[in-house]
């Protein structure tokens, strides 16, 4: 399992298919948080929104990264599509690692904040809720399920669109009223990240399921 996640790992930054998702929210951190002096936690709510936009869009460049005979080498010597697709999540949260330390320090060299250990926490458990949630979208937006490009693009802008503006479907919602408020309860917090987790093994087995079927 560590030689293909450094394969993988290797074969994605040398595609550089990480790079437009990466300008993307490192530019929607310097549009939204830029000199803001509210609450921190409200700045933090913009990071998860970028967060959530980036992590779509990593997810399905790095599954779709392998063309289909490389997939079938791969998953031969692997001799499991699950763990594969597992070391795959693995290094989509490798690299959403640095954009969750820009999302947390960034707002804080650029704007007037209060600084303090429990922001800082808030911050980042949402914003890894939101990467969690977005690389669940991206799973079940990628080639392995959805094979046009076209069709698995505005289903992952539907899917985004969804999870912010309707409450229910995921924590996405509840996160950002929660930061928007002055005072942000460590418990709701957590329960919203277990949420976020939860979903995400969801979609990862869905997708497994899924894409052995069309293979």
């Amino acid at each position: 399992m560590t030689a293909l996640y450094r394969y993988l790992l290797t074969s994605v930054l040398l595609s550089q298919r990480y790079l437009p998702p990466t300008l993307i929210f490192l530019a929607a951190m310097a549009v939204g948080t830029t000199s803001d002096n509210g609450p921190l936690e409200s700045s933090y709510a913009f990071c998860v929104l970028a967060m959530l936009v980036c992590t779509t869009w990593l997810t399905v460049s790095i599954v779709n990264h392998e063309d289909q005979t490389q997939r079938k080498i791969t998953l031969v010597m692997i001799g499991d599509s699950l763990r594969v697709l597992a070391i795959t999540v693995a290094v989509v949260l490798t690299w959403c690692v640095p954009l969750v330390a820009i999302g947390l320090v960034y707002p804080i060299v650029t704007g007037k904040h209060v600084v303090t250990a429990g922001a800082l926490t808030v911050g980042a458990a949402a914003q890894l809720s939101a990467a969690m949630i977005g690389i669940s979208i991206g799973l079940l937006c990628s080639r392995l399920v959805i094979p046009r490009i076209g069709i698995a693009m505005l289903t992952a802008a539907a899917a985004i669109l969804a999870v912010l503006l309707i409450r229910w479907i995921s924590p996405i919602r509840p996160l950002m009223t929660l930061l928007s408020n002055d005072r942000t309860s460590a418990g709701p917090l957590s329960l919203l990240t277990a949420a976020s987790a939860a979903i995400l093994i969801a979609a990862l087995f869905t997708t497994r399921a899924l894409a052995d079927r069309k293979e």
